[in-house]
């Protein structure tokens, strides 16, 4: 089985080294995608890396990248045994609004608004695979109005009702440096071999 690491928006494979050194994922593969191409380019990129492999996918997602994980597990219903999201914003971001309205040239804030539909069509998918996403419930800023990590609402991260949640005391970045993280990534990834349960 694979790792598949997916990193958030703006970022790149490079804020996996924690987690990547701690997990010491072999042959790792990371799909990264363009920020200024549609989320639906940045999709069919994705699967024609994975097409490339034989082996199973465990996925490693962040922020944004869990969205994309939605969609590559219905895309890859075999191969796809687990997934583990960190602060995904399932419901998008209201942040996001703001900044399509200021910077309407940026693709990735047109993706990612709430009503979006690369957002909305996410919400439709249903997920056939343990999945577990690690809410980030440090830091938190003023200007969002609703409880959030500095990034995304807990609302947003927490929508969904079929996968499991566990909170972590980190924000939206620190998460992807948690010590305990790596120990819930390691659990999850043990018992993927057990049918038809979700572990928390």
């Amino acid at each position: 089985m694979k790792y598949v690491f997916i990193h958030g928006a703006t970022a790149s494979n490079r804020s996996f080294a924690y987690l990547d050194r701690e997990l010491q994922a072999k042959d790792a593969i990371y799909l990264e995608y363009d920020k200024d191409s549609t989320a639906k380019d940045n999709l069919k990129k994705m699967c024609s890396s994975l097409e490339q492999y034989d082996d199973n996918f465990y996925y490693v997602c962040h922020s944004l990248g869990g969205i994309y994980g939605i969609y590559l597990q219905n895309e890859f219903k075999i191969a796809s045994k687990g997934a583990i999201s960190l602060a995904t914003p399932f419901n998008g971001s209201d942040l996001a609004i703001w900044g399509a309205m200021m910077m309407p040239s940026h693709q990735l804030f047109h993706d990612i608004t709430p009503r979006s539909d690369f957002i909305s069509s996410s919400r439709e998918i249903d997920i056939s695979i343990p999945w577990t996403q690690v809410v980030s419930t440090g830091g938190g800023v003023p200007w969002i109005l609703e409880d959030n990590d500095g990034v995304v609402t807990r609302k947003s991260m927490t929508c969904r009702d079929d996968i499991d949640y566990i909170e972590v005391e980190r924000n939206h970045y620190e998460i992807l440096l948690s010590r305990q993280v790596v120990t819930i990534i390691k659990k999850h990834t043990k018992n993927t071999h057990t049918k038809g349960k979700k572990y928390v």
